[in-house]
């Protein structure tokens, strides 16, 4: 979606052989998650700046997320925040407003991090308990749904939560909802958010 050039050295490419390509970018050795970030990054009508200060950058920058979101997959134990609903709120309308607004990247971006900073204060002062740390992390997977850059652990799953996993698909299959329940309640001890699609009935 970017329309505006991409700057390097601080100019614009005059010749072929100036321009960066992604095959090149990709080459410096910056993981493709952190390309994306930086990509997304800058408003699509604004010049985008290259330079191994700025990647560097935007690899903090996914830090800082990463770091949050590991911590609320670790928070066993906590009071339940009693404005959880406002954080959720915040996640959610922060970044839709801001990109409704000329796709405001920038200010998207700038919401999520002032609710991380929040949200790693009450997490480290233990004043959300697991379920509401759950809810933030499903909020910043709605998100993510659009930049898609977050890492939210899923790939590195223990074999248990696996085979949980497909012990409580296999009980909502044959209907067996209670001990659905309490598969799902096991899977949110071990961190891990489960959200169930529609089972369609089988044809006759």
């Amino acid at each position: 979606l970017h329309c505006d050039w991409v700057m390097i050295g601080g100019k614009k490419p005059r010749e072929e052989g100036d321009r960066l390509t992604l095959d090149e970018l990709t080459a410096t050795g910056a993981p493709p998650r952190t390309i994306r970030f930086w990509l997304l990054s800058t408003n699509y009508r604004k010049p985008l700046t290259f330079s191994a200060e700025r990647i560097e950058a935007a690899q903090r920058s996914l830090e800082r997320i990463d770091a949050c979101i590991a911590h609320l997959r670790q928070v066993r134990q906590g009071e339940s925040f009693a404005d959880l609903n406002q954080i959720l709120y915040d996640i959610k309308q922060g970044f839709v407003t801001a990109m409704d607004d000329d796709l405001n990247i920038s200010a998207a971006l700038s919401s999520i991090f002032k609710v991380i900073r929040k949200v790693n204060i009450l997490a480290r002062d233990q004043k959300i308990d697991c379920d509401d740390a759950l809810k933030i992390i499903e909020a910043l997977r709605n998100i993510d749904s659009v930049l898609q850059v977050m890492d939210f652990g899923d790939q590195a799953a223990s074999p248990e939560a696996a085979d949980l996993l497909r012990q409580r698909e296999q009980a909502r299959a044959e209907k067996s909802w209670q001990l659905a329940d309490r598969l799902r309640e096991e899977l949110r001890s071990l961190g891990i958010s489960v959200r169930d699609r529609q089972i369609q009935p089988k044809k006759p």
